[in-house]
C-alpha cells in the first residue's frame, strides 16, 4: 500500500488558476508516467487533475511530484499510501467536490478507471484502491443525503438564476458535454424557459434538444447571429468565447454561468451582467458545505470505518503468498518424516492444521504492522529467501529496506 500515491490539485484546493495551468501542462506536454510507476491512473475533469499511481520501487514521492509537476507550477497535493486511498476515496464520495454530494464525480472516477484499464495502465494495486474508493462511495451516497440526484456544479447557481430572470426567458446552454448537458436537464424542468442548446457539432445538440423539448443551434451559427438572451450557460473547453462584443449585442441579458475550464466568458465584458464564474461558485460551495455540516461529518465517519476495512483487505491478500509458503513448508517437512507413511490428502489436511496458528500470528502481525512486517517473519524464519513477499495478487515488487527495518524496530519494540 505504501506504493499508492495520489498527485494532483483541484480547483477547491487549489484556485481556478493553479488548476488551469495544470490543465494546460498536461493537455500538450503530459510527462511520461511509466518512468516513474509501475500503474497510473489520471483523473481529468473540470474541476480537478490527480493522477494515481503505483509508484516503482525506489521512486519516493517527491521525487515522483517533481519529475511530474515542473518547477513553475504550483505545487499542489501529493499523497501516499493510506491516505492516497482515504482521499481518492472522499473524491468519489464527492466530500472534496465545490458543490458536496453532486454525482457527476462518481461517475467520473469510474470512466476514468475503466479508461485506464482499456490504457492497460491499470494493476492490482490501482484496481483495488479504485475499487475500494467506489464501494466507498457507494454506501456514502446509499446512507447520507448530501444532494438529490442530478446535483452538479451548476445546481449552485441554478437558484439565483431562476429567481434573476423574467418569465418568459431565453436561455442557451453553449457546450453540451457532460457539465453542460446536466445544466441544460436542470434549466429544462424550469417553467416559462425557451431553452438553446448549442454544440460545436449540431448533431450532439440536437440529440439532446429533441429530448428535452429545447431547440439546436451549432456554435457557428450562434456566434454569427446570436440570439436575443435572458440568460446563458457556457461550459465549453474555449477559453475567452463570449468578450465584448457578444455582450454588447444583448441588452436583455441578466445573467451569466461560466462552467468553463478556462473561462468561457471574459469577465471584464461581463459587467453589466450577474456573472457566476467559477471562483463565485466556490464561493457558494463553501457556504453549502457549511448548512451541510453535520451530514459531512457522518459521510467522514462512513469514510474511516470502510477505510479501515479497506486495509485490513489488502494487507489479507498482501500476505496471501506468505501463507502459503508457510503451509508448503509444513507440507514439505510432513513428506520428509513420513517419508511416504500418509496419503498426500492427509498430508495436505496436517500442513493446514499446523500452520493454523502461526498463520493467525501472521495476519495480526500483518495488520498491527502493515503486509512488510510479514516479510520480516518469512526472512527471520528462513522462508524469504527463494519467494519474496509478493504485492497482493501475485506481481513481484521488491520491499523497501527503509520500511522493512522501522517494521522490524516496531514489532520489537511491540
Amino acid at each position: 500500500m505504501e506504493r499508492l500515491a495520489l498527485i494532483g490539485v483541484s480547483q477547491r484546493r487549489g484556485g481556478v488558476e493553479a488548476l488551469t495551468q495544470w490543465n494546460e501542462w498536461w493537455q500538450y506536454r503530459a510527462p511520461e508516467v511509466s518512468a516513474l510507476a509501475e500503474e497510473w491512473v489520471p483523473l481529468l475533469t473540470c474541476n480537478r487533475l490527480e493522477v494515481v499511481l503505483a509508484l516503482k520501487g525506489g521512486v519516493a514521492l517527491e521525487q515522483a511530484r517533481q519529475a511530474l509537476i515542473p518547477p513553475g507550477l504550483p505545487r499542489g497535493y501529493a499523497y501516499q499510501g493510506e491516505a492516497a486511498l482515504e482521499h481518492l476515496a472522499r473524491v468519489a464520495a464527492s466530500l472534496d467536490s465545490v458543490n458536496p454530494g453532486e454525482d457527476q464525480i462518481m461517475r467520473q472516477v469510474r470512466q476514468a478507471f475503466e479508461a485506464a484499464q482499456k490504457a492497460g495502465s491499470v494493476g492490482p494495486l490501482t484496481h483495488f484502491a479504485f475499487q475500494s474508493a467506489l464501494k466507498i462511495a457507494k454506501r456514502v451516497r446509499r446512507e447520507v443525503e448530501l444532494a438529490p440526484a442530478q446535483t452538479s456544479l451548476f445546481s449552485l447557481a441554478r437558484p439565483a438564476l431562476e429567481a434573476l430572470l423574467p418569465r418568459p426567458a431565453r436561455v442557451a446552454v453553449v457546450g453540451t458535454g457532460e457539465m453542460g448537458s446536466l445544466a441544460a436537464r436542470s434549466l429544462a424542468a424550469l417553467p416559462g424557459i425557451e431553452l438553446l442548446l448549442v454544440n460545436r457539432t449540431p448533431e450532439k445538440a440536437q440529440a439532446l434538444a429533441e429530448a428535452l423539448g429545447a431547440r439546436a443551434m451549432s456554435l457557428c451559427d450562434f456566434l454569427k447571429n446570436p440570439p436575443q438572451l435572458e440568460a446563458l450557460v457556457a461550459a465549453t473547453p474555449v477559453a475567452g468565447l463570449f468578450g465584448a462584443s457578444f455582450f454588447q449585442g444583448q441588452p436583455r441579458l441578466r445573467v451569466a454561468v461560466d462552467l468553463g475550464m478556462p473561462a468561457n466568458i471574459v469577465p471584464e465584458a461581463a459587467r453589466e451582467v450577474v456573472l457566476f464564474d467559477l471562483k463565485r461558485l466556490e464561493r457558494l460551495g463553501e457556504e453549502r458545505r457549511a448548512r451541510l455540516r453535520a451530514e459531512l461529518a457522518r459521510a467522514e465517519l462512513i469514510v474511516a470505518q470502510e477505510l479501515e476495512q479497506a486495509l485490513l483487505e489488502w494487507a489479507e491478500r498482501a500476505i496471501a503468498p506468505a501463507i502459503t509458503q508457510m503451509r508448503e513448508a509444513y507440507r514439505r517437512t510432513l513428506v520428509e518424516l513420513l517419508d511416504g507413511q500418509a496419503e498426500p490428502e492427509l498430508i495436505e489436511r496436517l500442513a493446514h492444521r499446523f500452520a493454523h496458528f502461526p498463520v493467525k500470528g501472521l495476519r495480526g502481525l500483518a495488520r498491527r504492522y502493515g503486509p512488510e512486517a510479514a516479510e520480516v517473519f518469512l526472512q527471520e524464519a528462513g522462508l524469504g529467501a527463494d519467494d519474496p513477499l509478493r504485492d497482493g495478487v501475485g506481481s513481484v515488487h521488491p520491499v523497501d529496506e527503509a520500511r522493512v527495518g522501522s517494521v522490524h524496530q516496531g514489532v520489537i519494540r511491540g
